[in-house]
């Protein structure tokens, strides 16, 4: 009738055939696609009126509150900047932020506008999802997929079959218990009670693991990797140490990888990137490892937790892990900012997460409501001395300032920056003591001993780091210009270096752990200077130096890595040099030392050539050469030949075609790189 009414044909319906077929019907009675078919052309019913659903008024009033705000966040007026010369904004009045879940991983918003936003679409998301719409476009903007993955970052490691990369389940254990001894004292990233049965389940079957578990697991197989020795990995695991880490480490890059790194975030996976960051020293190059811990501390602000867990009202046991896992990322990251020749790294810029607590892992549990610190020593001790040494690093840039003022030899140094500086050392020595007196207990294992160490040494190192040129013992007899400080420099760093390889008490465990952050730049440099430098204490520390940085250091007579092919050319032509004037002030002959003499017999015949020294250095020697614009030098200047922060990004050839003619000193200015941050080592 209303079709009549209307004055519209009724409208004619696809048959039943032709709507379960999926095919054009021509709608006449029967239709052809019926008739060639041999059956009963059936037509097919209207579906019921669907009912008219009344606006949702809760839904119109979410949007109001939405374009509301986004119309506020238009025409907001920007905040009035700071005075001038004020060193920080007053960051009190700002919002403590929100995490959030999403997608299966956690985020943070800082900023309360879109904090709400979030708040708002979610609730009109659960709106339709009640009226069982299938389709969500409220869906938000930051929980949306992405095509992006990490092979920005990781290698590609896709067509990786992780089932291969596992170790034995016999081997699962031995991994987990040189982990525990050797490695989590001094990272504490993860809760070995919570982590443990992980290790039990990957020993008997691995199917159940989740992927971020995965993950995890081989950071922990590859970190125990590196702490063992070559003959060690010989031993319990029949292969040589480089290939057991290679194993492990695409493991753990192909576990990374498919989990998306870049847009799935929770803890798990962030302590498999710290540990997989942690095993980077010494195996890839120091510039990408920064750039990979910027990743890092992102996907970490990301999660949050650059505010303490207090604030955004967690669980005690999920706020420490957190703290835990933050304060190693600021260390890291400071770590390879300095490896990389940069100062200070580019953190958020307001972050209030509280240093982790004196806490035994067998004191923290996830459903704990209350947490207190212990007043005893505990196996945080380590960690407790790291992280006081990078809060100074942190509040304190006019440290770095003062050292790179040193290093430069500046003539007039600002006193009142050193003055700021020699305060704040003043009071890191303060701290240190007070942590190592009520937490530390040398008895209690070797962790203890080697925070105690760490400590003294690290003031002892800034310092004379601090120290400027004109007040060190030496000035006016062994350091008369900035060449001879920043001799001084590659000196004393190689030997406190050596100083914390030699502490006994842990030497099997923690030695890996101090060999990792050699730095060969700074050795090959003092090596460099000791062609020239012939007399004095200073040239006889540095030999002894040397000599007990071979002994440690046996992968420096692995010839076929250029950086080492480089320092056993400079070893033995300062040999040469050091022979000739022994030779010709002493009465009896001198005998060759074993490294030397081990470094000559596997020395390439061509590459010996270029070692060999007729003649001590005269005054010509000594004197800086400079190439001028119409006439190039044909010689390649020191400042170009040791001037630089990566060993592995130098073009070695050069040097070695060079390292024939005598060389004069370098200019100093190009080696605030080398020395600015490579000399920190804030483990």
């Amino acid at each position: 009738m209303a079709s009549s009414s209307s004055g519209k044909p009724p409208r004619v319906l696809a048959c039943v055939l032709c709507q379960n077929r999926k095919i054009k019907c021509d709608r006449r009675t029967p239709c052809s696609n019926c008739i060639k078919a041999n059956v009963a052309c059936t037509p097919s019913t209207p579906a019921p009126a669907r009912k008219r659903r009344r606006p949702n008024q809760d839904l119109q009033q979410r949007l109001a509150r939405c374009e509301e705000l986004l119309s506020e966040y238009a025409t907001a007026k920007p905040p009035a900047p700071s005075s001038v010369g004020s060193p920080s904004q007053d960051d009190s009045w700002k919002p403590l932020g929100k995490l959030i879940v999403d997608d299966g991983g956690v985020k943070f918003i800082d900023s309360f506008l879109w904090a709400t936003i979030h708040s708002e679409l979610s609730a009109m998301r659960e709106i339709l999802e009640d009226e069982e719409t299938v389709d969500d476009p409220c869906t938000p903007a930051d929980s949306q997929t992405s095509d992006l993955d990490a092979g920005l970052i990781l290698s590609d490691t896709s067509n990786t079959d992780l089932e291969e990369l596992h170790p034995q389940p016999a081997h699962v254990f031995r991994l987990w218990q040189i982990f525990i001894e050797r490695v989590n004292p001094l990272t504490k990233v993860i809760h070995v009670p919570t982590v443990q049965p992980l290790l039990v389940e990957a020993a008997a079957s691995r199917a159940k693991i989740p992927k971020n578990a995965e993950a995890l697991l081989f950071s922990i197989y590859l970190m125990a990797t590196v702490a063992l020795t070559e003959d060690e990995c010989l031993e319990r695991f029949g292969c040589t140490k480089d290939v057991v880490y290679t194993r492990f480490s695409k493991g753990c890059r192909s576990a990374l990888m498919r989990i998306g790194i870049l847009r799935n975030y929770d803890l798990v996976v962030l302590q498999a990137l710290v540990l997989y960051l942690f095993s980077l020293p010494g195996h890839y190059d120091r510039h990408a490892a920064w750039i990979l811990n910027g990743v890092t501390v992102r996907i970490a602000q990301k999660m949050g937790l650059h505010r303490d867990g207090e604030f955004l009202g967690l669980s005690p046991f999920e706020t420490e892990m957190r703290r835990r896992i933050w304060w190693q990322i600021i260390l890291l990251d400071a770590m390879y900012a300095l490896m990389s020749g940069l100062g200070h790294s580019l953190l958020p810029r307001s972050w209030d997460t509280k240093p982790p607590l004196n806490l035994n892992d067998s004191d923290l549990y996830p459903t704990m409501t209350t947490i207190q610190p212990k007043d005893s020593p505990t196996d945080m001790i380590f960690r407790l001395i790291c992280c006081e040494l990078s809060a100074t690093m942190v509040d304190t840039p006019d440290i770095h300032t003062v050292i790179m003022q040193n290093e430069m030899g500046v003539d007039n140094p600002e006193p009142e920056k050193i003055e700021r500086a020699t305060r704040r050392i003043d009071e890191l020595d303060k701290n240190l003591m007070e942590i190592l007196t009520k937490y530390s207990d040398p008895s209690m294992g070797p962790v203890h001993v080697l925070a105690a160490e760490t400590g003294q040494i690290m003031i002892a190192k800034l310092r004379e780091l601090v120290c400027p040129i004109r007040s060190q013992p030496e000035w006016g007899t062994e350091i008369l210009t900035p060449q001879d400080n920043l001799f001084k420099l590659s000196l004393t760093a190689g030997e406190q270096n050596l100083r914390m390889y030699q502490i006994p008490q842990t030497r099997g465990f923690f030695l890996w752990f101090m060999m990792s952050h050699f730095q060969i730049e700074v050795f090959i440099y003092m090596v460099g200077q000791l062609s020239t430098r012939t007399s004095g204490q200073l040239v006889e520390r540095a030999w002894r130096v040397v000599e007990l940085i071979y002994q440690y250091h046996t992968e420096l007579f692995d010839l076929s890595i250029k950086a080492h092919m480089a320092s056993a050319i400079f070893t033995i032509r300062a040999w040469n040099v050091r022979e000739k004037v022994l030779r010709d002030t002493a009465c009896s002959p001198l005998e060759t030392p074993d490294y030397i003499a081990r470094l000559l017999s596997i020395l390439p015949p061509e590459e010996a050539r270029h070692t060999r020294t007729s003649e001590a250095p005269s005054a010509t020697d000594l004197s800086v050469s400079h190439a001028t614009p119409a006439q190039p030098s044909t010689e390649l200047p020191w400042d170009q030949m040791l001037g630089f922060v990566d060993a592995n990004s130098i073009d070695w050839s050069d040097i070695f075609a060079a390292s024939a003619a005598p060389q004069p000193q370098p200019n100093y200015g190009a080696y605030s790189t080398v020395f600015g941050g490579n000399s920190i080592n804030w483990m």
